[in-house]
């Protein structure tokens, strides 16, 4: 892995990405319709315009492509959906394979089993939640990550596309934007000091996060190990975590916060939520380390290094469409 095209590198998981892609000696190019604030190569364009993308890249040469750009929710426009997370991936699929890149890996989600916020909790078959687990996608966001791994393993089958990939649990970590940008808004009450809404319905509820830097490890991982390919793996954090676990983390950070139920999300609906990482330790040698008490200190040193003050809030689009209940 020597140069490394970075799809979405402007968002919330891609910035994480670019950096330890940099800190590895990697070469990497970002691609996306806005340019990230950090300096480094950029390409500008829209995935889901075929023939500008082409011209976009005709002058480059890549070995891996880490496809990342993406809705983070349902919008509640089907059409559009379909164009940037279905279409937008088979453009850039194309470019993977005229390119005959050696290492093709696409951000899923846990929403392609089927549990996304805005439709209502069916619960797993059994827990952990492995990567055997039946897909029942109900609503368009959870249809078209579903769509956009049956997409790549069709190219990585039939036209050696070598194709990985991992579907995200709900990320955590600082400067939150994109799919992120929940975790903007409990910064700011972090660093407020007084109270603090936390991602649970209730303290017995278990959800499953991952730390963003567990995130971009994973997909290192992910493109440097040849095993990998043609896989799905889960990316999540090395356990589950309780709504009580989780406020009392809050608790030992902020001394005397008050710690709220409520949020208005979560992929569990108070019910219980959890996923194996059997897998990609086993085939790939791969844990995550970072828990939830590392997490919410990871956002704690960047509310006090600044990092709420240098970054604008430009983001106040909100998603969370599904299936209407009747």
């Amino acid at each position: 892995m020597k140069k490394v095209l970075v799809t979405g590198a402007a968002g919330f998981v891609g910035g994480e990405l670019v950096k330890q892609l940099e800190e590895k000696g990697v070469e990497v190019v970002g691609l996306g319709r806005s340019k990230p604030p950090e300096n480094g190569q950029f390409i500008r364009a829209d995935i889901t315009d075929a023939a500008a993308l082409d011209d976009a890249v005709k002058d480059y040469s890549f070995d891996t492509i880490m496809h990342l750009a993406s809705l983070p929710g349902d919008t509640g426009n089907p059409r559009e959906m379909i164009q940037v997370n279905v279409n937008g991936l088979q453009n850039i699929l194309e470019i993977a394979r005229r390119m005959e890149v050696q290492r093709f890996v696409l951000a899923s989600s846990i929403s392609a089993y089927e549990w996304y916020p805005a439709t209502e909790f069916n619960p797993p078959d059994y827990l952990p939640v492995d990567e055997d687990h039946p897909c029942r996608p109900k609503d368009m966001y959870s249809t078209s990550k579903h769509m956009q791994e049956l997409l790549s393993l069709t190219y990585f089958r039939q036209y050696d596309v070598p194709a990985v990939i991992l579907r995200l649990t709900a990320v955590v970590g600082p400067a939150g934007r994109g799919g992120g940008r929940g975790w903007r808004d409990f910064a700011e009450q972090m660093a407020e000091g007084k109270s603090v809404q936390i991602p649970h319905f209730s303290g017995d509820e278990m959800c499953h996060y991952v730390d963003i830097r567990d995130v971009a490890r994973m997909f290192v991982a992910a493109a440097e190990r040849q095993k990998a390919i043609g896989h799905i793996f889960n990316c999540c954090g090395p356990r589950s975590t309780r709504g009580s676990d989780f406020a009392r983390a809050i608790a030992d950070i902020v001394p005397g916060i008050k710690v709220e139920f409520g949020y208005p999300w979560s992929m569990a609906q108070g019910k219980q939520l959890c996923f194996s990482m059997h897998k990609a330790k086993e085939l790939i040698g791969y844990e995550p380390k970072f828990g939830i008490d590392d997490s919410l200190r990871y956002i704690k040193d960047w509310i006090e290094t600044g990092g709420l003050q240098q970054m604008k809030r430009t983001d106040k689009k909100t998603y969370g469409h599904g299936i209407q209940k009747r």
